[in-house]
């Protein structure tokens, strides 16, 4: 073939291509839709946010002391930002719950981690799927339960590919077995435990290029018709280790600890300063290790938004990157999550749609993953769900407005630690069980330091937060507000306040006891834990052995409802047994049970019924063996 013919067949096959892509991005005039969610993701490591920052706030490790994320940061470039985006309740399974529900976690029946999803619940996934879409989820989702790994869910909540969605769990290696199913490397059978080398991972099985690469495989397959994607990541939340080059990229760094970690327990608010997570240095590795796994996270965004471009989707794809939560990374002596403060409780949350959203607009109107859902589904051109707690603000992010200033409220709730938040873009109040109520001017003291609240100026501010909280907590049916506790059973595990005429008592042999405890909870909702009783912290000796015996009598019981004994250890580690049974109005019963510690001193024990019920500890007795 002479050189003119050669050239002609490159430039007729080039005009095929491009006729190809044209083809492809014409097949549909619904927008596509690619979701990129990682887990305990601090704002301040991402390029894009720094740079909404003054210096002082992009910089808290030191000067200088960053992980460059430019893939990430083009989502921000060519799309929206948003500086006030919340997660419902900082922590997984209540945060990710709303995310797909559009619901607050108190109303998805998973209010603490590792409580499933109610039966039936209508997700934007579902919606999506009815409008024709073909919609898929890999990676974690934490909204089935206490399975682990528990890959391919039998209840879908609309993702009809869900082959590789992971129930829970952070391993770093992944791979399939000999019929293509997804499995955890090294996984120790009866386990939880996997014996699996992050030194040794590779680009094909270190976990998060291993669930990019399934995605890929995905938007191929799909790519011919209208997708919806969600690529759930497991990192950077802990452990912080990484696979080569990136265990080694900031070894260089040092990190100077928080201008936050010096400050006195005694200082902050009571919902701060539990003795027991607060720290006085950061762990140098521990640091690097994140950032080395934000860099493999912006690096596998880089892949996805590569296929799109080369497969001429990306101006009518919708990316949103966004977190379930932050992590506080040493910032007020603590790490992970949990808490109000803002690397906890705020995520990142960027949005890319070429053919509708300005590029480099910033949003500081406050949301919370309960708006996900009916935004998006506006933006989409599809229907919301009726159910949703969440707000449409398409309008917003579609707007020719550069900036959008709104200063809506939003609340923000804990599953265990006894607060309620109200926030905009400038100011946040928090209300809790032992202190008096905090408000921070965000403007101000970016560092969250200084309670306004008694502060004369700020009282209108501070009843309009208040008044605010309460009205939308009523709207949303939260159990506390009705008791006029909203700071102590919002979108936790308890729906009604146990009646305890009893009192736990040690005898002279050791032995707990105790009688007269009472719960009453028959308008309580369907699978909320309702406690009769707890044991005080430290009741229980590590390493050792226990019987429980329970007299019990029932007032009513729901039909999908139990009476439960659970005794746990640390959660996380999935330390705890459980002993479940059933009793008609009026019927009385004994249980037995017994009751081992490890090392661990927090065990604790909770009776109670689980949904609607009515329960009576006649008595309890707890010895020691």
């Amino acid at each position: 073939m002479n050189r003119r013919n050669f050239a002609t067949t490159l430039m007729a096959g080039a005009g095929i291509a491009a006729v190809a892509k044209n083809t492809l991005a014409a097949k549909s005039t619904k927008p596509n839709l690619l979701i990129i969610h990682t887990d305990e993701h601090n704002f301040r490591t991402l390029g894009c946010y720094r740079e909404q920052l003054s210096e002082d706030q992009a910089f808290v490790w030191g000067q200088g002391v960053k992980v460059d994320t430019p893939h990430i940061d083009r989502l921000a470039k060519e799309g929206a930002i948003c500086t006030s985006y919340y997660a419902s309740s900082p922590v997984c399974t209540p945060s990710r719950a709303s995310f797909v529900t559009g619901l607050y976690p108190v109303a998805t029946g998973s209010p603490v981690n590792d409580m499933p999803l109610h039966d039936g619940l209508q997700t934007f996934a579902s919606v999506l799927e009815s409008e024709g879409y073909a919609t898929s989820y890999v990676g974690k989702w934490h909204l089935d339960g206490d399975a682990k790994p528990g890959f391919g869910p039998a209840r879908k909540f609309g993702f009809s590919d869900n082959r590789y969605m992971m129930n829970r769990g952070h391993w770093k290696g992944l791979g399939h077995d000999e019929n293509g199913k997804p499995v955890v490397l090294g996984l120790v059978p009866n386990t939880h435990n996997a014996k699996f080398s992050v030194s040794k991972s590779t680009p094909e099985n270190f976990t998060t290029d291993y669930l990019t690469s399934r995605v890929l495989e995905i938007l191929e397959r799909d790519k011919g018709q209208p997708f919806a994607v969600m690529l759930s990541i497991p990192d950077p939340h802990t452990p912080n280790s990484v696979r080569p080059p990136y265990d080694t990229l900031f070894k260089h760094l040092h990190f100077e600890n928080p201008r936050t970690m010096e400050v006195p327990p005694e200082s902050m608010p009571a919902w701060g300063r539990k003795a027991k997570e607060l720290v006085d240095s950061l762990e140098q590795h521990k640091m690097q290790g994140y950032f080395g796994m934000v860099k493999c996270i912006d690096d596998n965004v880089g892949r996805l938004l590569l296929w799109l471009e080369a497969n001429g989707l990306n101006k009518n794809t919708i990316v949103v990157f966004t977190s379930d939560h932050g992590d506080l990374m040493g910032e007020h002596k603590r790490h992970n999550k949990g808490v109000p403060y803002a690397t906890s409780a705020q995520i990142p949350f960027l949005i890319r749609w070429p053919a509708a959203i300005a590029p480099g607009k910033v949003v500081n109107t406050a949301y919370t993953t309960v708006d996900f859902p009916q935004t998006i589904l506006g933006l989409m051109g599809a229907p919301g769900i009726p159910s949703s707690h969440g707000k449409n603000d398409a309008a917003a992010f579609t707007s020719p407005a550069p900036r959008i200033d709104d200063d809506r409220i939003v609340y923000i709730t804990s599953s265990a630690s006894g607060w309620v938040c109200a926030v905009n873009n400038r100011y946040k109040l928090v209300i809790c069980e032992d202190d008096i109520p905090w408000l921070f001017d965000l403007e101000k003291d970016p560092d969250e330091l200084v309670n306004f609240y008694t502060n004369p100026e700020y009282a209108g501010i501070g009843a309009k937060m208040m008044d605010e909280l309460k009205r939308q907590m009523a709207a949303y049916n939260e159990p506390g507000l009705a008791k006029g506790m909203a700071y102590r059973y919002s979108a936790g595990p308890v729906q009604e306040a146990p009646s305890q005429t009893g009192k736990l008592t040690v005898g002279n042999d050791g032995a707990i006891e105790g009688a007269g405890f009472e719960i009453s909870a028959m308008n309580a909702q369907p699978n909320s834990w309702n406690r009769a009783l707890q044991t005080p912290k430290n009741s229980f000796k590590p390493n050792s052995r226990y019987t429980l015996t329970l007299d019990w009598t029932s007032k009513g019981l729901g039909a999908n409802s139990e009476f439960y004994a659970n005794f746990t250890g640390d959660k996380k580690a999935g330390e705890k047994m459980m002993k479940a049974w059933k009793g008609a109005d009026g019927t009385s019963g004994s249980e037995t049970m017994e009751l081992k510690t490890n090392d661990n001193p927090k065990w604790q024990l909770v009776v109670g019924v689980r949904g609607p019920g009515h329960l009576v500890v006649d008595r309890i007795r707890i010895e020691k063996e």
